[in-house]
């Protein structure tokens, strides 16, 4: 089981750690896809609902843990 959480990162062959951070070398943002509305001020996290609830458009069941992507803006 300790296998499955190793703590190694992957370090490109040709990566300088004088040229900055391997996100800076292969051009990605450490958050990833989760971070493509950060220049409109967006961030995308992952919830669960805590707790079941039915849905008033649609009258399904929401179970509890149900996990959906949500955009977490500034309000105000």
């Amino acid at each position: 089981m300790a296998e499955r959480k190793a703590v190694n990162k992957y370090y490109p062959p040709d990566w300088d750690p004088s040229k900055g951070s391997v996100n800076k070398f292969v051009n990605q943002h450490p958050l990833r896809s989760r971070a493509r509305k950060l220049d409109e001020g967006i961030l995308i996290v992952r919830m669960a609902l805590p707790f079941s609830m039915w849905c008033d458009g649609c009258g399904k069941l929401l179970a509890k843990g149900l996990r959906f992507n949500a955009e977490k803006k500034k309000a105000g």
